[in-house]
């Protein structure tokens, strides 16, 4: 008679992975559950509780840690806690293959060749096992290849890209990171570095650089030639848990435990970009195949969507906004110390109404405010321009070269437009009372032409939800006075 979804995740979320021919379909897996995602839509779209049944027939649950696609975009390959390795249709829900105790203790991480011939599982038994896929009366079935003895327990795995070097790289819980051949195993390298286990790498498609991220809170940039380090990345307060690379570039993203996202600059050395947005740690990340879009899975039981818009990133910006943001936690942290000592334990009232009530009132910077300076000026010649035409409506007016022969509303919208979508929202915490409301009313003219209807509609709603107490009777007057004489729709 009904139905009952459950679009997310009832716990934190391992591992994410996006499929690998047309970057539309991605599966999310925590304790129990597996969900398939359409990237496009951004919906859910089927939710699959991980079981299986033993040979006496009975169904038990399965906690996963690491998942990937098959290259046929079809099976979803599983490794769980408990050792064993599921291969899942998502058309069906229907587990096809099962490798049970495939490793004596937890698959902690596996990888598919970029063939789809076989993969790879590393384990907390000290092995790690390859495999090859088989067909099964049209589904995929996994054969036992060959065993690899290690000295500790396996955290990371991964197949180089190219089919020059055959590469099979391995992290250990001794911290070392072995580099193999991959047709016979024979050593290739071994880089040391780390103070603590490399959770995370991965390698450049060239197999030019392997980059890798540690419970040490550094990332190190291995040359796959010598193996020697390349560089030490500082920018991350907690472990790194993931690593992927950008397809075609040196550039790589990585996430930790410390609630960010980062990107990187595998050539030059740089943090270009840092992502907040996580409330808990982040565990894993997905990339397009053409580099448009990101997806990090964590904790907090979120799939976040980072997409790459047109917009300029400059280096040095971005390092002084998140100087700025560190600076600023730590005032903050000074801020509390000091309220703690003068207030006591028990004033619970004061201590609120002290701390601050919205977060993005407080991170202002010099690009937000010389922003809102420009939209003040503009708001000021926009409201000079309609003045001077009501005053003289029977006569023609040339062009206003300072509003770039623009009209009043156009002008605003074009000062909207130039400004970067990151610093927007801050940019309008800077006006004035009067002029925010001077902002609405050229901003529901644009609407009502239909001009650049997303972002103004994207203002409108930041500016009412920010001032809906000051501005809401002035708004509604504005919308009666414009409603008397034309139709609002």
């Amino acid at each position: 008679m009904s139905t009952l979804d459950q679009y997310g995740h009832p716990t934190g979320i391992r591992s994410i992975s996006l499929s690998p021919t047309d970057d539309k379909l991605a599966t999310s897996i925590s304790k129990g559950m597996l969900k398939v995602w359409s990237v496009p839509s951004r919906s859910c779209v089927r939710s699959l509780p991980l079981h299986y049944s033993n040979e006496n027939g009975t169904s038990s649950a399965v906690y996963a840690l690491c998942c990937a696609f098959l290259p046929s975009n079809s099976h979803v390959v599983v490794g769980t806690r408990e050792g064993h390795i599921l291969i899942i249709d998502i058309a069906s829900g229907d587990v096809v293959c099962i490798e049970e105790e495939a490793h004596d203790g937890a698959i902690w991480a596996l990888d598919v060749k970029a063939d789809g011939s076989g993969m790879v599982t590393g384990s907390a038994d000290h092995t790690a096992k390859f495999w090859e896929f088989e067909d099964n009366e049209g589904d995929p079935a996994l054969a036992h290849v060959r065993t690899l003895e290690m000295k500790d327990d396996i955290v990371s795995v991964r197949y180089s890209f190219s089919y020059k070097k055959r590469l099979v790289m391995i992290s250990t819980l001794d911290c070392t990171i072995q580099i193999l051949f991959e047709d016979n195993l024979k050593f290739f390298l071994n880089l040391y570095g780390h103070k603590l286990p490399a959770l995370g790498l991965d390698c450049s498609d060239d197999d030019a650089i392997l980059a890798s991220g540690g419970a040490d809170k550094t990332i190190k940039i291995w040359g796959l030639d010598f193996g020697d380090v390349h560089k030490t990345l500082h920018g991350h307060t907690d472990s790194i848990t993931d690593i992927k690379f950008v397809k075609k570039t040196h550039n790589f993203f990585s996430c930790g435990r410390d609630k960010t996202v980062r990107y990187w600059d595998g050539d030059r050395f740089d943090s270009i970009l840092v992502l907040h947005g996580h409330f808990a740690e982040v565990n894993s990340l997905a990339i397009s195949k053409t580099g448009a879009f990101v997806l990090s899975a964590g904790m907090d039981r979120q799939i976040r969507v980072w997409e790459r818009t047109k917009d300029m990133v400059f280096v040095e910006e971005e390092k002084e906004r998140e100087l700025e943001r560190l600076m600023d936690q730590a005032d903050g942290t000074k801020g509390e110390e000091k309220l703690s000592m003068n207030v006591g334990d028990d004033d619970e009232g004061a201590d609120a109404e002290i701390q601050p009530q919205s977060e993005a009132a407080v991170r202002r910077s010099v690009l937000s405010i010389a922003s809102g300076d420009r939209i003040m000026e503009a708001i000021e010649l926009a409201d000079s321009e309609m003045k001077e035409k009501a005053m003289r409506r029977k006569k023609q007016i040339a062009p206003n070269m300072l509003l770039l022969n623009m009209e009043p509303p156009q002008y605003i919208f074009w000062v909207l437009r130039t400004i970067k979508s990151a610093e927007l929202e801050q940019s309008l915490l800077v006006l004035p009372l009067n002029h925010m409301e001077r902002l609405m009313y050229y901003l529901i003219i644009l609407l009502r032409k239909g001009i650049g209807v997303e972002i103004c509609s994207k203002v409108a709603v930041f500016l009412i939800k920010t001032h809906q107490n000051q501005v809401g009777i002035n708004l509604y007057q504005y919308f009666l006075l414009l409603s008397s004489s034309h139709k609002i729709t």
